[in-house]
């Protein structure tokens, strides 16, 4: 253990369930590990978008969370909305973490529906977001945030995005997925804006392109 660690643990909480005081996810109860999560707790965490969110999340819309690890961003949906949210995520070892998260927060994980798998273009094994669309009541925000692949899950929901026209924040990892992402949504007549990380105290990314697309 570095020094540095050994500083942070010393002087830091103890890692254990913590309700948020701060920001658009005030209010949750997230597991915090103070080394790792100190600016989650404190609200700063992708707080770029948290003013698009409390826009886009309108009350009664229907969300759909694309890459949604613990649930972080289900709940938030959940909280702003007070409607149903499904929640996709890939990997079946993240979703011990969401039901432990859901379990901290009963009242809005009881409008969240977790959905196990690959979300794309309909290829191979993943998932279309069209065939989630309940058409009498579909959803009014989209976030997706699958690390690569934001591409293939907008072309698997091109009838949503032609016939339906929800909000979306997509965050990129790329240039090219960027532009390609960019093409996409503009071809069904979205306007858009482009986020860049703060520069003061950002979250720390292990790629070096990290940005969202506030597409409406």
């Amino acid at each position: 253990m570095s020094t540095k660690q050994r500083i942070k643990r010393a002087i830091l909480p103890a890692a254990g369930p913590r309700t948020l005081p701060f920001g658009v996810s005030r209010g949750l109860r997230m597991q915090i590990d103070f080394q790792r999560q100190t600016g989650q707790y404190l609200g700063l965490y992708e707080i770029e978008v948290a003013r698009h969110l409390r826009r886009l999340c309108r009350g009664g819309r229907v969300s759909f969370d694309v890459g949604a690890r613990e649930g972080y961003d289900a709940l938030i949906c959940a909280k702003l909305t007070g409607a149903p949210v499904l929640s996709f995520e890939a990997e079946p070892a993240n979703l011990p973490l969401m039901q432990e998260t859901f379990a901290l927060n009963p009242t809005l994980a009881a409008l969240v529906t977790p959905v196990l798998g690959y979300v794309g273009d309909g290829g191979g094994d993943t998932l279309r977001l069209d065939d989630f669309v309940d058409e009498a009541r579909p959803p009014g925000f989209v976030k997706v945030d699958v690390e690569g692949a934001e591409e293939s899950v907008l072309r698997g929901a091109e009838r949503l995005l032609a016939g339906h026209r929800p909000a979306l924040i997509v965050e990129t990892h790329s240039w090219d997925a960027e532009a390609a992402c960019g093409r996409l949504l503009a071809s069904y007549g979205y306007r858009l804006t482009i986020v860049n990380q703060r520069r003061v105290l950002p979250d720390h990314r292990p790629t070096g392109h990290n940005r969202w697309l506030i597409a409406e």
